[in-house]
């Protein structure tokens, strides 16, 4: 009996056999034999990588994380409008454009000092009615500053702006007391050429100090004092000359 029970009843389970029609599809085996499927191996996704933005791009997307509302907005713009009353950015390199620019001041001066006094210093030195003699007093002083200019770039790259600046005085102070001692014609030449030579490198040198001194912000208003100065020596040098018709020895 228990031979045949066995028999009945086994003691491991015996897997159907099933034979499918040509139009289903073969099942596993695993699935017959009632065992889980095998465990399958996913592949986990890469990492997310975070690129870092360059600054340029930081800087560019700052002002529009920080937006400010409608508020702020105003109250910055007033800010803006107060700091550009009371903008004094331009005021330490004032003093240096300054006196750098009475430079141009006696470039001027010399420019119209003589278109007064020259008939009586003509009759002075003896070459009145020599047109040729008075326009040569006159004219060379331009003479001068030419070749004044044309040094003053070696002048530069050698000694800096402001030690050409010193070196220069020396021309114009012996000049000026050379013209103003003359008692012949070859001296006053000579005094007025010396002039020449120190107005003309002042005339190249001055537009350079200044693009160096003053800011990017005021370059272009404090680069017109140097025209100022030397339209005001001018001007200045014509009013000396007007008591030189009534007195010769002026």
């Amino acid at each position: 009996m228990w031979a045949a029970a066995g028999i009945i009843h086994p003691l491991c389970p015996v897997p159907m056999i099933l034979i499918p029609h040509s139009s289903t599809p073969k099942p596993s085996l695993c699935f017959l034999i009632n065992k889980p499927p095998p465990f399958r191996l996913r592949r986990r996704p890469p990492p997310e990588r975070k690129f870092r933005a360059p600054a340029a791009k930081k800087q560019k997307q700052l002002p529009e994380l920080n937006t400010p509302n409608q508020e702020d907005g105003e109250l910055t713009s007033l800010q803006e409008k107060g700091h550009t009353r009371n903008d004094l950015g331009w005021l330490p390199a004032f003093p240096h454009v300054l006196i750098a620019s009475s430079s141009n001041f006696l470039f001027g001066y010399h420019i119209g000092v003589m278109n007064g006094p020259i008939v009586s210093i003509a009759r002075e030195l003896g070459f009145e009615g020599n047109s040729f003699i008075e326009g040569l007093v006159v004219s060379i002083f331009i003479a001068g500053a030419f070749i004044g200019s044309l040094s003053c770039g070696s002048l530069v790259d050698k000694f800096g702006c402001r030690r050409t600046f010193q070196v220069d005085t020396i021309p114009l102070i012996l000049g000026a007391i050379v013209s103003a001692q003359a008692h012949s014609l070859d001296e006053m030449l000579f005094g007025r050429f010396l002039v020449g030579l120190g107005i003309g490198v002042n005339t190249v040198l001055v537009p350079i100090y200044i693009s160096e001194v003053a800011p990017t912000k005021y370059r272009g208003s404090l680069g017109t004092i140097c025209q100022i100065g030397t339209c005001l020596g001018i001007i200045a040098s014509l009013f000396l000359g007007i008591p030189s018709e009534n007195d010769p020895h002026w």
